[in-house]
């Protein structure tokens, strides 16, 4: 097991800021193509899609910022990978939409390190909350434990 008592009490925060873009977006009300889907109504209107912020997006952007607190802290030739995460949408931001995230670190359980994360408009609306758990593992170790990846 990988000792952490030193982020055990410690308080990490971290911001970023970023503007929605096409590859953060998804399309609600109507076909997509990337993934390929159909709209869940099967009434939708050609002129109805709207692309706003999806889930990947969301997750992936306080996942970042949570492992960007967390540089010089953990120990020599460990990394994170993700465990488990919880999002909640608040808002919809469509295309060109400025945001911020922030993420804490609030819970240290043995190798798991849990943050908090919430992404908000410049006026402080929210968009979306996560909460993510990541697991320190040793970087050799993880590698080698997957097939294909050892030569």
């Amino acid at each position: 097991m990988v000792d952490l008592s030193g982020l055990d009490g410690r308080s990490l925060v971290s911001r970023r800021t970023f503007t929605v873009e096409r590859s953060h977006t998804t399309n609600v009300f109507g076909e997509q193509s990337d993934p390929p889907a159909r709209p869940a109504a099967h009434d939708a209107a050609p002129d109805e899609p709207v692309r706003v912020l999806g889930s990947p997006a969301l997750l992936g952007w306080v996942e970042f910022t949570g492992r960007d607190s967390l540089h010089g802290h953990l120990p020599d030739g460990t990394g994170t990978v993700g465990v488990d995460a919880t999002l909640h949408h608040r808002g919809a931001a469509p295309l060109g939409t400025d945001l911020a995230v922030e993420t804490e670190l609030v819970d240290v359980d043995g190798s798991n390190l849990t943050f908090e994360g919430r992404v908000e408009r410049p006026d402080g609306s929210a968009v979306g909350e996560v909460t993510t758990t990541f697991r320190v593992v040793d970087r050799e170790r993880f590698r080698d434990s997957l097939p294909g990846t050892r030569g």
